[in-house]
């Protein structure tokens, strides 16, 4: 995979993260107590696997003992928190050679299997992951009334890039 089509993908997690923490802001806590806070825990879990795998990355000790914390973080602190993280992935992709990327890392999941893959499928996988768990928080707010955002890669790249639809007026090319 290219380093082009890797830092892509992690502007596309960066947006759809905000686009559903944003949807997620919309969900009245005291009416939907229990689904708002369901809400919360998945997208902690999301957030701790992205923790644990930066640290992976490092060759460091991720400091974590299940994928997720103990306590629920609010909206607010989950929001900061997921941001400096996209923002870390955001800078390591753009740094990261491909002879890193293919570079295969031993690692130790958090049930205490070891595990092994290279740097790029390691940050492919936080961007499948997060896409499944987002969707599992998307068909909650549609439940309770909420319409979630349209996060798919096609949407944030033609928002993003909108020639891609040819609306600069030329003929579209591709």
């Amino acid at each position: 995979m290219s380093n082009k089509t890797l830092q892509s993908l992690f502007h596309y997690k960066r947006w759809a993260d905000g686009e559903l923490l944003d949807a997620i802001a919309t969900l009245d806590a005291q009416q939907y107590a229990e689904d708002h806070h369901t809400c919360l825990r998945i997208f902690n879990h999301i957030h701790v696997v992205d923790a644990i795998f930066k640290a992976n990355l490092l060759g460091e000790s991720h400091g974590f003992s299940a994928t997720n914390t103990p306590e629920t973080p609010t909206l607010a602190a989950l929001r900061t928190a997921i941001g400096e993280l996209d923002g870390w992935y955001l800078a390591y992709v753009a740094r990261l050679s491909q002879a890193d990327g293919d570079a295969v890392l031993s690692f130790n999941f958090v049930d205490g299997d070891k595990g092994r893959m290279s740097r790029e499928e390691m940050l492919l996988h936080l961007v499948t992951h997060g896409g499944y768990h987002r969707g599992a928080i998307g068909r909650m707010l549609v439940q309770c009334g909420i319409t979630p955002p349209r996060d798919t890669l096609t949407t944030f790249l033609h928002r993003s890039e909108p020639k891609r639809r040819g609306e600069d007026g030329s003929p579209f090319a591709g």
